[in-house]
């Protein structure tokens, strides 16, 4: 037994020598079980494929909504840009959300438009009509957006106010000239006709010597010459 067992402690016996010995069925029991782990060690492991898994029926729900949102969101501000046209000074630009799906989805946006007052009131007028289409050219205008749209109707009125103001003044300015053109002309007429009551001896003494001219004696050829 002091053999088997030193033996054993250093060197894997044969099952041949060890079905001869009282022990040997344990000794090769331990023999296979020692192969196999060893075998397994060896061997290459497989990957497992997980199953391509459904998100729950509420995640769903929301990841429609959010995509719903989104097309909502960009074709309102799509619009406000295109009824804007020159006066648009910035944007779109959107404020995102993820979702369940790890996308980033649009829940709202703004465009930048210009409401200032232009120097000319018919060009005031001008851009506070583009901008109230373009407050109002969404389907569903916003608080936001019907806020634009009063502003720009605030300017609109004043730019009208300001036109009938300088149409008015334009139609006095054009009744003083009128005025003052039929004074002067009152005037020069007042002139030539004390310029005539200036000399009435002088065009009587003519008118009569023409007068006298008729009934003189007849004149010789050269007088009648002289005379014409």
């Amino acid at each position: 037994m002091e053999i088997h067992s030193g033996v054993g402690a250093s060197l894997r016996p044969s099952p041949a020598l060890v079905a001869d010995s009282s022990g040997g069925a344990t000794r090769q029991q331990e023999t296979a079980s020692t192969a196999g782990r060893e075998s397994g060690e060896n061997a290459q492991p497989h990957p497992v494929e997980q199953p391509e898994q459904t998100p729950p029926p509420e995640e769903l729900r929301l990841i429609e909504q959010l995509r719903q949102r989104d097309r909502e969101v960009r074709m309102h501000e799509q619009a406000h840009v295109a009824a804007g046209g020159r006066y648009v000074t910035g944007g779109p630009s959107y404020t995102y959300q993820t979702g369940p799906d790890g996308r980033q989805y649009a829940i709202g946006g703004e465009v930048q438009i210009d409401t200032s007052e232009e120097a000319d009131p018919a060009a005031t007028l001008e851009k506070a009509e583009t901008v109230l289409r373009a407050a109002l050219a969404p389907a569903e205008p916003s608080g936001q957006d019907q806020r634009v749209a009063a502003q720009a109707r605030a300017m609109q009125i004043e730019a009208q106010r300001e036109m009938r103001v300088l149409e008015q003044a334009d139609q006095e300015m054009r009744r003083m000239e009128g005025e003052a053109s039929a004074a002067r002309a009152d005037a020069n007429a007042q002139d030539t006709n004390a310029a005539g009551m200036q000399e009435p001896g002088a065009e009587r003494d003519r008118l009569e010597r023409r007068i006298a001219g008729f009934f003189a004696p007849a004149r010789t050829p050269e007088q009648i010459n002289q005379f014409a």
